[in-house]
């Protein structure tokens, strides 16, 4: 045995480009399922690491109204760590360029400051106690000078309060304009002074995001109740992080600590009711649930089950390459060696020294392939997050891209090598051991000729490819086996190809609207069309919309359909009518001009009525149609009006003509549309004033929606605007979501590097396959090649006759390959389907054609490569040769 296995050995080191095909075959297994695992796994710890860092590593927030409760919450055996944060209070005062500044004091638990907020410090350390703090690197003090560690803070801080005296709690600073701001004022004020022992970067969290332009103040709380104005305003918050083992079942946990039970689909409760909080001690609470999410846990969320059927539905995609991969290689270089096989047993070899021979064999080629494939794998995975965190920049807001070794992956990935190269080679070998020596030494095992009757070809193959097309399909005819290896390695390349190019489609789509797709930057609500029309021609506005927006009760003079009547909100109308809940949508000339151009429809016809998008959704997000074949004329506004017994009833107001009813968004009012969602609300769209009486009521109703060039420099412009034009009573509004748009373009540039890299590696991994398949088949046939050279084949006939094989190989692996990528295609929507976000399947038509197209070329292009390779060999040496 000793000697078989020496005699094997040396085969591999004489037969180098058959040993190197097959162990790159082995490599490129395990190095996928490296590749793929240890990217998702870095993809996902980067995403919590994110989440983290953008709304603090809890499981679940308490609004905290007794603070008692916090210690006996920290002893609770399935909390790791618990963490406080209150608004300590504020100091109003005048800055050095006459605007009035907002100073607030943030006090948290010493832990918060680096277990469960992100702070990143440019000098100094943490505070230690309630009389030292740190400050943001812009801090500055009332007279516009800055701070550095050691220098001592004094302001006198105490309860913000609204002009009729009440105070105010995050909510209302969150929407409070600078108006409003100036006739605030700061009530129950103590001196209290901070000794700064460290400088920090801005907090990418969001719990410790300002809610109006201010200077923060971060010291440590001592966790005793403060004043009673800012304890009943939800301005104590703790945050607890559950162990590991727990973090799963945090509903019940929650549910445990609050003692009484939580709807698991409720995410949040602003304020439980009376009875809960003298239970719990709490105002309300709120889940984190996107981090959740993310570590996968969260019963009520469905992107959870989209997640794991995509897992399995790639890792089985991931697994049938890797098998074939290996198959294919180890079989075509045992195939090689059965004249050799063939040999020994003409000497005296016995079945089962053979069969243990193959099993050497395939052992000593997965011992070299499997870890150099898994080293080569977690080596691109190193080199894709570097180019991944230098791409990205600071996009991801102080979170970077992580390494994650994917233990469990590279331990399947072995397993399943091995396990594949034992079976091709148990099967190999046993086929390897039965067959009869003479006829191993022939070499034409694999060649069947049914009944001694002779293969026949169509008159049209030879007519085209000649006598070389006759040879051509004859021998694919008889050689079936390795005909058959070509075939499926070009089958599963284009499955796929086809199946994960869905994948990419469906992926984007998902994470588009999972995570809010934003066609804007900057909006400003609260205007009136005067404001709105100076605000469109500033110079920091590089495109926007302008739109009025209301709710209202129509009536139609034609009904809903019975699943609009069964899910889209019913009133009753003074006059005993029933009405539904209409979001109302004035557009501005040139918007609703551009609206009806894209629906087919004459502005002129249709400028004195309102449009309705025909489409609604239930409580389930699933989509209908609202009406049925008979569209309605008109519609019957209905105001809500208080009246004498001081109720709201809905009073008649306007009728208006219905000018069209439309089921595809136009790209006029997309940004509209992704903003505002399709709810069982109906959505109506007119011109601006179509709807009389709405301008009358509701003049600061006006919104502009817009993307900037400089937030900042627009924000100053609006607002001295505003303040030149007198009106002092305004109450605008101002949202910058640039750093949630340019978060979003980093999630959305993850997600399409890790799709477009993944679909790269199996695009190759496929092309290796067909490409080592079908060279070696080459190879294998140059006797039969330089036979039938040695008989007169012209070189005409002998390009013939590999044109008619790359044809038959690709039409064939086309045939099979098409449906099964379809299949795929469907799996994959149906994974994306489970979820809450709206899909529809679409057949993958570009994906095929490119597949068709590559097959072709890339066929053609291997045979002629292999060929090239076959002609420089001299025809009597290749006869007498056996490969070696």
């Amino acid at each position: 045995m000793k000697l078989l296995n020496k005699l094997t050995l040396k085969n591999l080191r004489l037969n180098k480009v058959r040993t190197i095909v097959t162990i790159v075959g082995i490599m490129l297994s395990a190095a996928l399922i490296t590749v793929v695992s240890g990217m998702a796994l870095s993809g996902r710890q980067t995403m919590i690491d994110a989440q983290k860092t953008w709304s603090g590593d809890y499981d679940v927030s308490l609004d905290i109204i007794d603070t008692a409760k916090i210690d006996e919450i920290r002893q609770n055996r399935n909390v790791e760590n618990a963490y406080y944060k209150e608004i300590a209070g504020y100091a109003k005062e005048q800055l050095a360029n006459g605007k009035d500044g907002l100073y607030s004091v943030i006090a948290m638990s010493k832990n918060a400051f680096d277990g469960c907020f992100d702070f990143s410090l440019k000098e100094g350390r943490f505070p230690d106690n309630s009389d030292e703090a740190v400050v943001t690197k812009n801090f500055t003090t009332p007279d516009g000078k800055t701070v550095k560690v050691g220098d001592k803070i004094t302001f006198d801080m105490g309860i913000l309060t609204n002009k009729d005296g009440s105070a105010l709690d995050l909510k209302d600073l969150y929407t409070i304009s600078s108006n409003d701001f100036k006739e605030c004022s700061v009530k129950d004020e103590k001196p209290k002074t901070y000794t700064v022992t460290g400088i920090t970067e801005d907090p990418n969290t969001g719990e410790l995001y300002a809610p109006m332009p201010s200077f923060r103040i971060f010291t440590v709380s001592d966790e005793k109740a403060p004043a009673e104005a800012i304890r009943t305003k939800h301005m104590n918050t703790l945050y607890v992080a559950y162990t590991s083992e727990s973090e799963g079942d945090y509903v019940k946990n929650t549910a445990d600590i609050l003692g009484f039970n939580i709807d698991e689909n409720d995410e949040s409760q602003d304020r439980i009711s009376e009875e809960h909080q003298k239970i719990s001690g709490v105002n309300g609470y709120s889940f984190n649930t996107v981090l959740l999410s993310m570590k996968g846990y969260g019963s009520s969320d469905a992107t959870n089950t989209v997640i794991f059927s995509l897992a399995v539905i790639i890792i089985i995609i991931v697994m049938l390459a890797s098998v074939f991969v290996i198959r294919n290689s180890f079989a075509i270089s045992i195939t090689e060696k059965t004249s050799m096989y063939g040999m020994l047993a003409s000497v005296g070899a016995t079945k089962r020294q053979i069969r243990r021979n193959v099993l050497f064999e395939g052992f000593i080629l997965g011992l070299i392939g499997i870890p150099l494939g898994i080293l080569l794998g977690l080596g691109v995975n190193a080199i894709l997050i570097t180019i991944l965190n230098s791409v990205l920049g600071d996009m991801l807001s102080g979170a970077t891209f992580v390494f994650v070794t994917p233990t469990i992956p590279i331990i399947c990935a072995i397993v399943l090598s091995a396990v594949t190269i034992f079976c091709s080679s148990f099967f190999i070998a046993l086929r390897a051991s039965r067959i009869p020596p003479l006829v191993a030494i022939r070499g034409n095992k694999d060649i069947k000729v049914k009944n001694n009757k002779p293969y026949r070809t169509s008159k049209l193959t030879k007519k085209l490819f000649g006598v070389g097309g006759e040879i051509a399909s004859k021998s694919l005819k008889r050689s079936r086996k390795k005909y058959r290896t070509t075939v499926i390695s070009i089958v599963v390349s284009v499955a796929m190809f086809i199946a994960v190019s869905a994948f990419m489609d469906y992926g984007m789509n998902f994470t588009e609207y999972y995570y809010g797709s934003r066609d804007y930057s900057y909006t400003v609500y609260g205007i009136d069309y005067d404001q709105a029309k100076a605000i469109e021609v500033m110079p920091e506005i590089s495109n926007y919309i302008t739109f009025c927006s209301h709710h209202d009760v129509l009536v139609s003079d034609v009904k809903v359909n019975n699943k609009g009547e069964k899910d889209v909100t019913a009133f009753d109308t003074s006059d005993g009518k029933k009405g539904f809940q209409a979001h109302c949508i004035e557009l501005e000339h040139d918007t609703f001009v551009e609206t009806c151009k894209e629906l087919n429809l004459d502005y002129n016809s249709v400028k004195d009525g309102v449009l309705i998008y025909n489409k609604a959704a239930d409580d389930k997000d699933n989509t209908f149609n609202l009406f049925d074949k008979t569209a309605p004329n008109k519609v019957t506004v209905y105001k809500n009006e208080e009246n004498n017994d001081g109720n709201y009833i809905f009073n008649k107001a306007n009728d208006l003509k219905v000018s069209g009813v439309f089921d595809t968004v136009p790209k006029s009012i997309k940004w509209i549309m992704n903003d505002e969602g399709i709810s069982p609300i109906v959505l109506v769209f007119s011109e601006m004033g179509t709807i009389p009486y709405q301008l009358d009521d509701y003049e600061n109703n006006v919104t502009v929606r817009a993307n900037t060039t400089d937030s900042e420099s627009l924000t100053n412009r609006i607002e001295s605007t505003v303040g030149a034009s007198g009106l002092e009573d305004s109450s605008i509004i101002i949202v910058d979501y640039g750093e949630n748009l340019r978060q979003f373009n980093a999630i959305m540039l993850i997600v399409g590097i890790f799709i477009y890299g993944f679909i790269g590696v199996i695009s190759l991994i496929g092309l290796t396959n067909i490409f080592n398949t079908i060279s070696t088949n080459m190879q294998l046939r140059s006797k039969e090649f330089a036979s039938l050279k040695s008989i007169g084949m012209t070189k005409k006939e002998f390009n013939r006759m590999i044109r008619l094989e790359s044809l038959m190989y690709g039409i064939k692996s086309l045939i099979i390959g098409i449906p099964l990528g379809v299949l795929g295609v469907f799996a994959i929507f149906s994974a994306f389907s489970i979820g809450s976000v709206p899909m529809s399947f679409v057949f993958p038509w570009k994906a095929i054609l490119i597949s068709i197209a590559a097959v072709f070329i890339v066929v053609w292009l291997i045979m002629k490569y292999s060929i090239s390779k076959v002609n420089k060999q001299n025809i009597i040496e290749t006869i007498r040769n056996d490969n070696i």
